[in-house]
């Protein structure tokens, strides 16, 4: 019945979004032309995994003096931490090296208006709203299925949700882990799939093609040989949170807003975990 319920809500939020012009692109389309080109997409994912499996292992071997006499969730959460920054600051520095005609219209099409941020920050608010009991939905769909169909009743949840679980009696290292969820993921992703790899695909198949190809990869970017049957779940799952993702970066024609909607659902998750044991990570 719960699973029922959740697909009623769901089914009635997007049917109530769609009679309001939620989800209609404005007509015509305001044109986004950016001059970016494979490579520049291919260097970003390279950047990317070049600091994760490269650069990352040498802050590993440098930091671990100072970390020796720590407890091993101090190690882990800073480390996480730092990596994630470093990982960051990798795209970031590659991507300001770009033309600004490049960069910028990555970031934000032009003529946003004024208090564009603002109405970003709005409309993630209202994309939330709408993605949110969608994402929940399937969650629990999909564990019915592998529980009734393939009576598998205990999934493991992903490494960031099991890690953020080991820092909930640790202030300091909880704070860390957040940030990390929240803050930095979502820049780094947004700009890496929602920047790129979107902007770079709807310039050769359409805004449509480009939402719906960017959300595969990002969802099949999240799967682990570790979580096991949960990659149905999990990629399910944020296959849906994806298309909203690369939606509210089509209309609004703005990656702050996608990053917002990214953060906002992460923070929810985070909260819900917390306070009630349950995630949609």
């Amino acid at each position: 019945m719960e699973i029922i319920g959740l697909g009623i809500l769901a089914t009635f939020l997007l049917y109530w979004g769609w009679r309001r012009s939620f989800f209609d692109f404005p007509h015509p389309m305001p044109s986004w032309e950016i001059p970016l080109t494979w490579v520049h997409v291919v260097l970003c994912f390279a950047i990317y995994f070049v600091a994760l499996l490269g650069i990352s292992p040498l802050l590993v071997i440098f930091l671990r003096p100072f970390l020796n006499n720590s407890p091993p969730i101090a190690i882990s959460s800073w480390l996480n931490f730092l990596i994630s920054l470093l990982i960051l600051f990798s795209v970031l520095f590659y991507a300001l090296r770009l033309p600004n005609e490049v960069f910028l219209k990555i970031w934000r099409r032009p003529n946003g208006g004024e208090n564009a941020i603002v109405q970003d920050f709005k409309f993630a608010l209202w994309a939330f709203v709408f993605v949110f009991p969608v994402v929940i939905f399937l969650n629990e769909s999909f564990d019915f299925i592998l529980e009734s169909f393939f009576h598998i009743k205990e999934l493991p949840d992903q490494l960031a949700v099991r890690f953020l679980k080991m820092t909930f009696h640790f202030p300091l290292y909880f704070v860390i882990t957040t940030i990390t969820i929240v803050v930095l993921a979502p820049l780094l992703e947004e700009t890496l799939f929602r920047g790129f790899l979107q902007s770079f695909i709807r310039q050769h198949l359409g805004t449509k093609w480009a939402i719906l190809i960017t959300a595969i990869c990002f969802s099949l970017f999240h799967y682990s040989k570790d979580q096991g049957a949960a990659n149905l779940t999990i990629v399910a799952s944020l296959f849906a949170l994806a298309l909203f993702l690369g939606f509210v970066y089509e209309k609004r024609g703005s990656l702050i807003t996608s990053i917002f909607l990214h953060a906002i659902f992460n923070i929810t998750n985070v909260i819900n975990l917390y306070f009630f044991g349950e995630c949609q990570l």
